[in-house]
């Protein structure tokens, strides 16, 4: 059984944000509490939440004047102020919400909570730019089903009815040792995992002299993108170091923060880093778009995912050249399309992905600054066992229709192991339920770490 309301305004988002892998900026708590007040999280989305549980344990409401207060356009086109208390009470006799669980950063989250029956819950609240409720969902929570093998994960991902590859494999003598693998060699959409080979351009160019990790860089909306991250609501003129942009890029996948790094070092640079850092086919990665040209191409004109599509390389660069500056003009509450199947993305296999990793952390081995290997470990994704792997650097990776994670690890004998994990379907909904998948994946980095 499952309440719905639903417009769901997603975002090219690693699965990490608002999914359990690699929140970006978020506050977590866990608690036994009906009120997000008493967990002292002070974000928009946490006071239109903790609005929404109070309405839950009113007798009725909201009316149609308070729920167009509350709720974007995009929303109520969907369902309309006049028909939100009905929807709120359908809501409402589930039975008495408690929170167990909170995360969620400044305009997203993702609520876990439990009835006075024992169900358990998932609330999923996201805001639109004017911090109105764009996207507000309950629905029953998903049982995370028990990997005890590699064959228990590959049925579990199997059940998701979405095409998945697998790839674990251990550094041996500078060869990799499969341990377990399905289908990794086919390439699929990686998402944000294409900032890897940002970073790489980055630490060549400071390896080579060209930037220093402390230079400046600076905001302005003609690289300013949508979230997921922090720098798309900087001011124009705002300045962070090379470091921190870097660190923003990858720790919270900020992707204002990582088409700065893209325009400072050139697409060129990042394209020779995407082949010199072990691509098999970089020709998918050519030409190497922003996020910000991903929002444009995919979901600003309906016919530009199709005429990109039958593009060759020099049409897509003229595209590209074609698409406006200036403010971004893309409807967040409209990026609800898979449009990976035309081509419009980022793409890279299981292989792909080690080779990156592996050859971003022989890169950073000769940068004395510890830069990159710190900036990888920020955020692990999911709760990693510092027994079992010493070191954990990470970067995952979604948008609508896909959904990846990979971690290069070290044992304690310091021996690297690479764990991917990437799936793609043309149907969004099958892939929401984001930290079941990443809660699969931490039990894979279990199987990885027994050998």
């Amino acid at each position: 059984m499952s309440a719905l309301l639903v417009v769901t305004a997603c975002t090219e988002q690693d699965p990490s944000d608002d999914s359990s892998a690699t929140p970006p900026a978020t506050e977590t708590a866990q608690a036994g509490t009906a009120d997000l007040e008493e967990l002292s999280i002070d974000t928009p989305v946490a006071e239109q939440a903790q609005w929404v549980l109070e309405q839950l344990r009113a007798g009725s409401g909201p009316d149609a004047d308070v729920a167009a207060g509350r709720f974007s356009d995009t929303f109520l086109a969907h369902v309309p102020a006049e028909d939100v208390a009905d929807t709120f009470d359908s809501l409402r006799s589930l039975g008495t919400f408690v929170i167990d669980d909170y995360d969620g950063t400044e305009h997203q989250a993702q609520i876990d909570l439990t009835t006075e029956d024992g169900s358990s819950w998932q609330m999923h609240v996201e805001l639109d730019n004017d911090g109105l409720i764009d996207t507000l969902f309950v629905q029953a929570a998903s049982e995370v089903p028990d990997i005890s093998s590699w064959e228990d994960l590959d049925e579990a991902l199997t059940d998701t009815g979405a095409d998945f590859g697998l790839y674990a494999v251990r550094d041996d003598d500078g060869t990799w040792e499969v341990i377990h693998e399905h289908q990794s060699a086919q390439a699929r959409p990686i998402g944000s995992i294409f900032k890897l080979y940002v970073l790489g351009a980055v630490q060549q160019s400071v390896l080579g002299g060209d930037l220093s990790w402390d230079d400046d860089v600076t905001v302005t909306d003609d690289v300013r993108s949508l979230p997921t991250g922090e720098l798309q609501d900087a001011e124009p003129g705002t300045s962070v170091s090379v470091a921190e942009a870097a660190e923003k890029m990858i720790s919270i996948s900020d992707n204002t923060a990582t088409d700065i790094l893209i325009d400072l070092v050139g697409r060129e640079s990042v394209e020779a880093a995407v082949s010199d850092m072990g691509h098999d086919e970089p020709a998918l990665l050519t030409p190497f778009i922003t996020t910000r040209e991903l929002f444009q191409l995919g979901w600003s004109d309906p016919e530009l995912p199709r005429a990109w599509q039958g593009a060759d390389t020099d049409e897509r660069r003229r595209m590209l050249e074609e698409l406006p500056g200036g403010v971004l003009d893309v409807d967040p509450g409209g990026i609800t399309e898979a449009v990976w199947p035309y081509g419009v993305g980022w793409f890279a296999s299981g292989p792909d992905l080690a080779a990156a990793h592996h050859a971003l952390h022989d890169m950073a081995a000769d940068d004395d600054s510890g830069t990159v290997r710190a900036i990888m470990a920020v955020n692990p994704g999911v709760p990693v066992d510092p027994d079992a792997w010493p070191y954990a650097g990470f970067k995952g990776g979604g948008a609508p229709g896909v959904y990846a994670l990979s971690w290069l690890l070290e044992d304690p004998d310091g021996v690297r192991h690479v764990f991917v994990m990437q799936l793609a379907t043309d149907e969004p909904g099958a892939l929401a339920d984001e930290r079941r998948l990443a809660a699969i994946a931490a039990q894979g980095l279990e199987l990885l770490s027994d050998g």
